[in-house]
């Protein structure tokens, strides 16, 4: 046993459990040599989307060939993909509500199966996200599989106070996207969400729905502002996310109990264990993203109030309104809204509610704002990545992506393999003032490992 690595320290109650970061304490989780990666992409197919449709459709084959070869999976059905298409709840759209592809480790049937999908309709603003966040919940997942969803959205679920929401108390087949989140988190399945920028940014408290409800799952927000990203960031975050899973898998039982069986608070052990794996040298994967939002008091509690709330409509009496600058979206329409740094407390309802608010259709339209206006950034400063990381903006998307030497890089795809991580949209050369996405190597962060330490002990709420 690693000494080193004990985690050892007085609960609550006076004990002292071990706290080891070694396989062997966790429960059986199947073949520990071979890694498995259940993968299901939710796609919004209303009318705005037909470039990310596009995006995803043209590359599905090279992001899967990315993830097989980085994550060093050993044979194709190690892979699975699955597709959830969604639209809208009748009378606003009248084609579907949700088509679900199921899984398949044929990524040819799943570039088929994109391919059917084209954007229309959608109805008024909200789309069936609860729908489609049901579906995949509800698929044939693989019990010892890394399980993770990646969500391509600019609209926000029914229920959440939108003004003009065509179903204003919620999504109509009664499902509530907060409680599926909870559900995912129990299960083991990550969410991690595309924000398709400057749409998603014209909704009062959509930005601060998602950030609450990836949050819930320990993913991501992953904002973009262009459809040519759309392949760096689903590399970048599954890769990132294998690294979290192995973690989880070797020091999660730990972890879970000292949260659950000794009441101690989620930062605190979370603040020990980045400390020991700090010690161990422990390094992950980390998909980078400029942060492009504007941030306000107003977005922080309004993410603390979704992240903490037991449903929708627990949440809408306590949400606070921020201030749309429409104008300023429409003209910049390559740009969009505020950050992708956690706001405040939002590790999935750990944590004391904020105070109350008004609700926001008391309140008094005159009455200036306490912050600025939600709008996003309209420049964007150089990405200061180290050395050691990669930038695959626009300017080097035509370089093949793997890792090298320890750390992220692009380069050395096998034989075989597509040319390059994407088909290049932008003829532009010149890639000043755009948005940047990096995938970097370094050291365990707390952020990290607070996203083990939640999804440890949601993970054993459920056992």
């Amino acid at each position: 046993m690693d000494e080193d690595m004990a985690f050892d320290g007085p609960g609550p109650s006076g004990l002292q459990p071990a706290f080891e970061v070694q396989q062997q304490q966790a429960p059986p989780q199947g073949d520990p040599t071979r890694k498995q990666l259940d993968l299901v992409f939710i796609q919004d197919c209303t009318g705005s989307q037909g470039s990310y449709i596009s995006s995803a459709t043209r590359n599905i084959e090279s992001i899967c060939a990315h993830i097989f070869e980085s994550g060093k999976l050993q044979s194709p059905e190690d892979l699975r993909v699955g597709l959830v298409a969604f639209r809208d709840h009748p009378p606003q759209d009248h084609t579907y509500i949700t088509k679900n592809f199921g899984f398949s480790s044929d990524i040819s049937q799943v570039h088929k199966d994109l391919s059917t999908l084209y954007a229309s309709g959608g109805g008024d603003g909200p789309e069936a996200v609860t729908a489609a966040l049901a579906e995949a919940l509800n698929m044939e997942w693989r019990e010892y599989a890394s399980k993770m969803i990646v969500l391509i959205a600019d609209a926000p679920p029914h229920g959440i106070g939108e003004y003009g929401d065509g179903f204003d108390e919620g999504s109509p087949d009664g499902h509530d996207p907060l409680q599926l989140a909870r559900q995912m988190a129990s299960r083991g399945i990550t969410l991690f969400f595309v924000a398709c920028e400057p749409a998603l940014s014209g909704y009062s408290y959509a930005t601060d729905f998602y950030q609450a409800l990836t949050g819930i799952t320990s993913g991501l927000m992953l904002p973009l502002t262009t459809a040519d990203l759309l392949t760096h960031a689903i590399v970048g975050s599954v890769l990132e996310n294998l690294d979290m899973e192995r973690l989880v898998r070797e020091v999660g039982h730990a972890v879970a109990q000292r949260i659950l069986g000794n009441n101690e608070s989620v930062d605190d052990v979370a603040r020990e264990l980045h400390e020991k794996l700090l010690l161990r040298n422990e390094s992950t994967k980390k998909v980078v993203i400029e942060s492009i939002y504007k941030e306000s008091e107003e977005a922080k509690h309004n993410v603390a109030v979704f992240s903490q709330a037991p449903s929708l409509a627990e949440a809408r009496p306590l949400l606070k309104r921020v201030r749309i600058d429409s104008n300023f979206i429409s003209r910049h329409s390559s740009f969009p809204r505020h950050s992708l740094s956690r706001h405040g407390s939002s590790y999935g309802g750990y944590g004391s509610l904020p105070p109350r608010s008004p609700p926001a259709s008391k309140m008094n339209p005159k009455t200036p704002p306490a912050s600025p206006p939600r709008k996003v950034v309209s420049d964007f400063a150089a990405f200061g990545a180290p050395k050691s990381a990669s930038v695959f903006g626009t300017a080097v998307a035509t370089t093949p992506f793997s890792l090298a030497g320890g750390r992220a890089a692009f380069g050395g795809m096998r034989p075989g393999a597509a040319r390059s991580i994407i088909d290049d949209d932008d003829d532009d050369d010149d890639d000043n003032g755009r948005q940047k996405i990096g995938l970097r190597e370094d050291a365990i962060s707390l952020d990290q490992a607070k996203r083990i330490t939640m999804q440890s002990a949601w993970r054993s709420m459920r056992a």
